[in-house]
């Protein structure tokens, strides 16, 4: 038995594929399937049940992945503590971003981040905020960072930048002239959504709950499942959306699309660094949360 085995273990686990895996951990499918029936010789039991593409992890692969998750958290920690002595800071940042901050933010950040730290190896993966957290929750993710703070004591939500949610309408709509329009616009044009489980579409729901205006009240045309879907749409005249300012840049630049705003209505909110306030962060991840601890408030340049 040996730690790349376990990983390699890890990742099918967590992918319920073979096939998935291989693009994760880069080797080929029958060298995948050689280290998990290594590691079922070793242990002397059977890991997954296999139907044909499909594999679901037997009682024994839920007990392995459980502690094979520790086992590689002090392996990393082992290292970072030899590279601590030796003066070394390496290490590896496995963090989770919802689609705004993690399109949009996060690649500027980061870029300061391995100037100050070129041997800390980031790796980000890219999903709504729901799942983010659940990640996060659930051990896979040491940090994440979300469009929207939830009410739950084991967590720890660090606000990190600012965000301005505005109504955005094809540039060549009869919106787009109006100096500003009212919530009853919102029952009459056709309204493009992200789906549910995204920051952006939880925040515009509570700040539409709280005007009295139900969700259900929307003349929803299309739900979609990415910004860059709903912005293509708006482009195309499909129908106006409420999307973030970061996201909007580009196209408000090239006249693509124009913001009008609500009268009565200012959707503002923060962007959050989460992590679990029940289980250590490794030095890596400790030190990419107090590098971002030591920006300011990120707002976007212009603004």
């Amino acid at each position: 038995m040996n730690l790349w085995n376990l990983k390699t273990f890890c990742v099918v686990y967590e992918k319920r594929s073979f096939t998935k895996a291989t693009g994760v951990v880069h080797r080929t499918q029958p060298s995948i399937s050689a280290q998990v029936a290594e590691l079922e010789k070793y242990y002397g039991t059977q890991l997954f049940i296999r139907k044909g593409r499909e594999i679901t992890p037997t009682e024994s692969g839920e007990i392995l992945y459980r502690y094979a998750q520790r086992i590689l958290k002090l392996a990393d920690k082992t290292k970072e503590a030899l590279d601590e002595f030796g003066g070394l800071m390496r290490g590896d940042v496995v963090l989770g971003a919802s689609t705004i901050p993690g399109t949009y933010i996060l690649p500027e950040l980061l870029s300061d981040f391995k100037r100050e730290y070129p041997d800390v190896r980031v790796s980000i993966s890219i999903s709504d905020t729901r799942e983010v957290i659940e990640r996060v929750m659930d051990g896979q993710l040491e940090i994440g960072l979300v469009g929207e703070k939830i009410q739950d004591k084991r967590l720890n939500f660090e606000p990190l930048a600012e965000d301005n949610i505005v109504l955005v309408v094809p540039a060549h709509s009869h919106l787009a002239k109006k100096r500003h329009v009212t919530l009853d616009i919102l029952k009459k044009e056709h309204i493009l959504v992200r789906e549910e489980g995204s920051g952006t579409r939880g925040t515009v729901q509570k700040v539409l709950e709280k005007k009295g205006f139900k969700w259900r009240d929307l003349n929803v045309a299309m739900e979609l499942g990415s910004t860059e879907a709903v912005k293509n749409g708006v482009v195309a005249g499909l129908g106006i959306s409420f999307l973030s300012q970061w996201a909007i840049q580009r196209e408000r630049k090239l006249g693509l699309i124009s913001e009008v705003p609500v009268r009565g209505l200012d959707i503002q909110r923060h962007f959050y660094l989460v992590f679990h306030k029940g289980w250590p962060l490794s030095r890596a991840t400790q030190v990419f949360l107090d590098f971002c601890s030591s920006k300011t408030m990120i707002s976007m340049q212009g603004e």
